[in-house]
């Protein structure tokens, strides 16, 4: 008398039925769309005559929306996509309320970096150095500032986002820097689309370089492009960041003032490198000027 055998096919074989094909085509629909429009966006920023700065922000959203597209959530996608500048999609629907900390940083950022656009940068006798000076602000005002706020607005709303920046001035390492302070939004994305799968393949150390050298690439349409010179010193900039971490594995790095001024150096030396004479003046410059900031 022979047993039956029950023959269970592998989930990984099984037919999808007509309602779960549905609902996978469903759900691609808006990722194709907010691909779409960055790729719509790149279009435009290369099919016309547009000043530099100008496609310089039109690269910039392209890229932003290309992300997006990649890790859009289940639901929420409109909020994510449009009010949200982070790319962390769990999070997003993550519940949390803590967030008053976040609004005094944001404020005091924000505050900080308006006074060096529209007051320091005018002082400065030097064009050039007081298109530096503004662009600092700005980093404090926008990335520091209004996304820090944004993040303290979701969180009051019960979303569990992070602002992109964790006082980068803080970090004890170039580790720490590129990989807790700078750019959370960068930093979710690459790990998911880059580091995670070429660490599968190749290693921990070929993961890290090939999300850098992404990184410069995606600095050169940025910077470079609009700037029309200065191709190369982006991508060498995060190279040479890569190589830095290279060195630091391994090495017993402590949070003191040592350590922050070493990683500082590190990632302040080679600077014009990412930010060239080119972009700083054909970009950067009219940017200020347009929005009054520069006479």
């Amino acid at each position: 008398m022979t047993a039956n055998k029950k023959t269970v096919r592998p989930p990984c074989t099984r037919r999808l039925t007509k309602e779960h094909r549905d609902e996978h085509g469903a759900s691609q629909l808006p990722a194709f769309g907010v691909l779409t429009l960055g790729f719509a966006l790149a279009c435009v920023g290369m099919a016309f005559p547009w000043p530099e700065w100008r496609q310089m922000w039109l690269f910039c959203a392209a890229l932003f929306f290309a992300a997006k597209a990649v890790v859009l959530p289940d639901h929420s996608v409109l909020a994510f996509t449009l009010f949200w500048p982070g790319l962390d999609a769990q999070a997003f629907n993550r519940g949390v309320k803590a967030h008053r900390r976040l609004v005094l940083s944001g404020m005091f950022n924000f505050g900080i970096g308006l006074a060096l656009i529209f007051i320091a940068a005018r002082r400065v006798p030097s064009s050039f150095a007081g298109t530096w000076v503004a662009m600092i602000g700005f980093v404090l005002a926008l990335h520091c500032g209004v996304f820090t706020l944004l993040a303290a607005w979701w969180r009051s709303l019960g979303r569990d986002v992070a602002p992109l920046m964790e006082a980068p001035l803080l970090a004890g390492s170039v580790t720490e820097f590129w990989g807790r302070r700078w750019n959370n939004a960068f930093r979710d994305v690459a790990h998911a689309i880059l580091f995670k799968p070429v660490t599968r393949r190749f290693g921990a150390v070929a993961g890290m370089w090939a999300v850098f050298i992404a990184s410069g690439v995606a600095h050169e349409l940025v910077i470079s492009v609009p700037a029309r010179a200065g191709f190369g010193g982006p991508t060498l900039y995060f190279a040479l960041q890569a190589f830095a971490m290279s060195l630091e594995r391994g090495c017993p790095i402590k949070s003191t003032l040592f350590w922050r001024l070493r990683a500082l150096a590190i990632l302040l030396a080679p600077l014009p490198l990412l930010f060239h004479t080119p972009f700083v003046m054909n970009v950067c410059h009219p940017f200020f000027q347009a929005i009054g900031a520069l006479p």
